[in-house]
């Protein structure tokens, strides 16, 4: 095996082992001063249950890569570790004492100001849109855009058991063998870090009551700002030669390819609540995770059908990656993600119906045969 791959696994391996056996004192600290998510009419969960696991994957991810990281560009990683502590600690502050939506979004322009400043900015869309490379003031204003749009879309998704951690996992690793491929190791080491806190998170995540627990937006958000700077990375790769068989004549779409769901989610329902005359900050229960589980699927299932079809589409892109016609590239991305999603939801909608009408034939027999008065 590669020394590179078998340091890969290591890393992978350390940030689990970590978070794994970090998390039952966060769960002991949590109970002690109860620190729980308490359930309302917009959570799906019914019983108060801690909502620190965050703190476990910044422990286990960003000590795995403080350990591993062989940073390069050294004011490159002060700037992304500074980024790292201060949105950290506003999580967690969100997690304990809930903190306003106009303050949260204050503090994540700085960070992604901070981390803009450090180098972390898009420079060149790669022809996307018919644009190349981006004047300062465009780099500046669409890498803050960016940054803030996919924190907040992962925070987004983090409705249901597994789902926010799982697609990150994916997202992660994908990222991270793709950068490995192209000699980003350091970053290579950052995904790597961060998944293998997040797959011992899972763990938590779907285990049952009192041992469950949630990433909080402690998680949600360093997950999301962590794949962000992943992504802008891969945009930033100078030489896009044909190694290891990885020529993407597209960037950008691969990567809206790889996070489509986040970012799918995140514009459907804001599109949604600006239809009905709502904020874009309203929160309700439209998301695609809401949808399957109104079809009947539980947080389990649902969760491993939104994983199956990131995966698919992580396939699509990698296929596809090499066409020329982007338009038409994004166009399959759609037509891929939406019509698997689409038919998954009918199909469960479906089976609910016919149960709902096997359970009203059964309950009209047993009322024509007067069961219910013996």
């Amino acid at each position: 095996m590669d020394d590179s791959i078998l340091k890969l696994t290591l890393i992978t391996l350390t940030g689990f082992v970590t978070t794994f056996f970090v998390m039952p004192s966060i769960l002991e600290v949590a109970y002690k001063k109860k620190l729980f998510d308490v359930p309302d009419e917009r959570k799906v969960h019914t019983k108060a249950i801690p909502s620190l696991g965050g703190v476990g994957i910044f422990l286990g991810g960003l000590l795995t890569y403080t350990i591993w990281g062989e940073p390069t560009n050294f004011q490159t990683y002060k700037h992304l570790l500074a980024a790292f502590l201060v949105l950290f600690f506003m999580g967690l502050k969100d997690d304990l004492i809930l903190m306003s939506a106009t303050k949260k979004l204050l503090i994540q322009f700085v960070v992604t100001l901070w981390l803009a400043i450090g180098g972390i900015r898009i420079v060149e869309l790669h022809g996307f849109l018919g644009i190349e490379t981006l004047n300062i003031w465009w780099s500046y204003i669409i890498s803050i855009v960016f940054i803030i749009g996919i924190m907040n879309a992962f925070n987004l998704i983090d409705g249901i058991d597994g789902l926010a951690g799982g697609l990150g996992g994916i997202n992660c690793l994908t990222l991270g063998a793709i950068l490995y491929i192209y000699g980003e190791f350091d970053y290579a080491v950052l995904a790597f870090s961060i998944s293998g806190a997040l797959f011992a998170f899972l763990f938590y995540n779907f285990n049952q009551y009192p041992k469950k627990m949630f990433m909080g937006d402690t998680g949600s958000l360093l997950l999301g700002l962590c794949i962000a700077v992943l992504a802008i990375r891969f945009l930033a790769v100078e030489e896009r030669v044909e190694i290891g068989g990885l020529d993407f004549i597209s960037p950008p779409l691969v990567l809206f390819g790889i996070m489509f769901i986040p970012i799918f989610d995140t514009v459907r329902v804001i599109v949604i609540r600006l239809s009905k005359g709502k904020s874009p900050f309203t929160p309700d229960k439209n998301h695609l995770h809401h949808e399957l589980l109104k079809a009947g699927a539980d947080h389990k299932t649902a969760s491993m059908i939104l994983y199956i079809v990131n995966i698919v589409l992580v396939g699509v892109v990698l296929f596809f990656r090499e066409m020329s016609n982007t338009i038409g590239l994004g166009l399959i991305i759609l037509f891929v993600g939406g019509t698997i999603l689409q038919v998954v939801i009918l199909m469960r909608y479906r089976n609910r119906d016919k149960d709902l009408a096997s359970l009203s034939e059964k309950l009209r027999q047993m009322s024509d045969d007067n069961r219910f008065l013996k």
